[in-house]
């Protein structure tokens, strides 16, 4: 099942590229995490990367196409691929990458149910309890999650690590309640629990556990270096005349930008 899904994502890749005009660029991202990606009512790619991305490159010179596809297949490239970049990303420079600064920072936090009455202090906590987490989050959370949650050499992860297909399905896991804690960004977490609300009570008394450092930044990973570093120079003017503050103003409320409704899980 699993390579069936890969030549699918690789056949859409290469059918959209073959498609594409020649001034435009080819970007992979990883959808249903609103606000920072997600379909809006009228199925366009939008949100806080999106919108950051095609700015920047639009000052560079540069228009900009999207594909959605998971987080575990956004890097590396491969040869014939089509796919100019890569979008919230981590890593440095190697392999035919060529990383931005960072452009989007997320606040983590692990979120539990107040009555289940969990005690985290530590990341050693989690040991006891089962997560939701998003794709390959394993190696965002610093040093030593990673070497606590890294898959095994075989592919498998420790049994209470749960990494869903997207971060709705990731929420709505916690909501049924099947596991006990969410691992989460702080905006990605409201913006579901409101959009959740008519489905769960989502008005239950949570704890937060602050175990994380405060923030973590992701980057965009592009093919060429030249790219790379106009998009850096874009991004320095966007936050330096507050087009950047003001497009992570038009997210601040779920309420402002709605996704597409969510299909069933």
């Amino acid at each position: 099942m699993m390579k069936r899904l890969a030549a699918l994502c690789m056949a859409a890749t290469l059918s959209l590229a073959a498609s594409a005009r020649p001034d435009q660029l080819l970007a992979v991202y990883q959808g249903n995490r609103p606000p920072f990606s997600f379909r809006d009512a009228h199925g366009n790619v939008a949100g806080i990367e999106a919108d950051v991305v095609t700015e920047a490159l639009r000052r560079a010179g540069h228009r900009v196409v999207f594909l959605e596809t998971p987080n575990v297949r956004l890097l590396p490239f491969r040869d014939g691929d089509g796919v100019d970049l890569a979008v919230s990303v981590r890593g440095s420079d190697g392999r035919g990458v060529y990383f931005s600064d960072e452009f989007v920072t997320f606040e983590n936090i692990a979120i539990s149910r107040r009555d289940r009455h969990i005690v985290l202090k530590s990341i050693a906590d989690l040991d006891r309890y089962t997560f939701a987490i998003w794709q390959n989050g394993w190696r965002d959370l610093g040093p030593a999650f990673e070497a606590r949650y890294r898959p095994s050499a075989d592919g498998r992860f420790p049994p209470n690590y749960f990494q869903p297909t997207n971060q709705q399905a990731q929420n709505k896991m916690f909501w049924y309640g099947r596991v006990d804690v969410i691992v989460v960004d702080k905006q990605v977490f409201e913006w579901y629990r409101q959009q959740f609300s008519a489905e769960f009570d989502t008005a239950v008394e949570l704890d937060r556990h602050a175990i994380f450092d405060p923030v973590t930044g992701f980057k965009v990973g592009f093919r060429d270096r030249d790219l790379r570093d106009a998009f850096n120079r874009a991004l320095r003017a966007m936050r330096k005349d507050h087009s950047y503050e003001r497009i992570l103003e038009r997210y601040a409320s779920p309420g402002q930008v709605r996704p597409v409704n969510p299909s069933p899980d």
